[in-house]
């Protein structure tokens, strides 16, 4: 049995992102019996389960997430055909699903994603904020924010600003344990540090033209949330290794200071990356630029550079 009805499809798309029968149902307003008749149309069709189902909840299967993910590739490439069909190429339509780091995602995504959608109100969003590194393919999202250097050969990046990191403390701290001259001082100085799933990074690289050091930094203090780093540093809790676009007001304020502001660290790409299909949404390509000369100009970046 062939694929012969796009509405099947849509339902599809919407339960795996709503993980509920019932809640895809509301949202497209159907009958939930409606929607599990065309889940199991599809599948009849397909010759797979695309979820499991028991008296408690649903689960999408590995094969049910593949299928998502190219349904909504063949739903957005059908989209853009009718814009075309209808002669209205000036308008942009449709959903982008994107995923960014929390902290980056809080303080610049949305406000980003607000000003556009001002701009082009028939554009929708669905953005995922999680530091998790996701599947673009997988997963189904038609883009992430990304603030390192993408190494997967499968994906394609736009690189939007600088990433820019800094050493800082806040003054009482300073007043009250000393202030850094030099690298090797950084030793006795407590550290507020990342933690990831290797545990705490407690190494930092400093580059002060050709000279290079590497600080092994103590502190008892560690996380995996930069909200929280950045908190203890306002606190007054230690030195911390913080990007610009995440400590340019408190830098304006003064409420943080730069420390060893001769030595830097080294510096990524804040970038938009997407999985490697063809032909792209127009609405993506128009988001993408419109990040590229917000963040390009945004002062955390441009104060930055002197």
């Amino acid at each position: 049995m062939s694929l012969r009805n796009l509405d099947d499809l849509h339902v599809l798309v919407r339960v795996a992102d709503s993980a509920s029968f019932s809640a895809a149902a509301r949202s497209l307003q159907l009958d939930p019996k409606t929607v599990s008749k065309q889940i199991a149309r599809l599948e009849n069709a397909l010759g797979t389960p695309l979820f499991e189902r028991n008296t408690r909840n649903l689960r999408i299967t590995d094969e049910g997430r593949t299928i998502a993910a190219r349904a909504r590739s063949v739903l957005s490439i059908l989209d853009e055909i009718q814009q075309v069909g209808q002669g209205d190429d000036d308008t942009l339509r449709g959903v982008i699903r994107l995923t960014a780091p929390a902290p980056f995602g809080r303080k610049h995504v949305a406000p980003a994603i607000a000003e556009f959608s001002r701009r082009h109100p028939q554009v929708g969003f669905d953005l995922r904020l999680t530091d998790r590194m996701v599947d673009l393919y997988g997963d189904g999202f038609d883009l992430a924010i990304r603030l390192d250097e993408p190494t997967d050969s499968r994906l394609v990046s736009t690189p939007l600003a600088l990433n820019r990191g800094m050493l800082v403390a806040s003054p009482g701290y300073l007043a009250a344990h000393g202030t850094p001259h030099r690298p090797e001082d950084l030793s006795r100085h407590q550290a507020l540090l990342p933690a990831g799933a290797d545990g705490a990074q407690t190494t930092w690289a400093l580059r002060q033209g050709r000279r290079e050091r590497t600080v092994v930094m103590n502190g008892a203090l560690g996380s995996d949330s930069g909200d929280i780093l950045h908190a203890w540093c306002l606190a007054g809790l230690g030195i911390s290794l913080r990007e610009t676009w995440d400590i340019h007001d408190a830098l304006r304020s003064g409420r943080l200071v730069p420390v060893l502001p001769d030595w830097t660290v080294p510096v990524t790409h804040i970038s938009a990356v997407r999985a490697r299909r063809d032909p792209v949404p127009r609405r993506l390509d128009v988001f993408i630029e419109f990040l590229a000369r917000r963040w390009r100009e945004a002062p955390w970046n441009t104060d930055a550079a002197h």
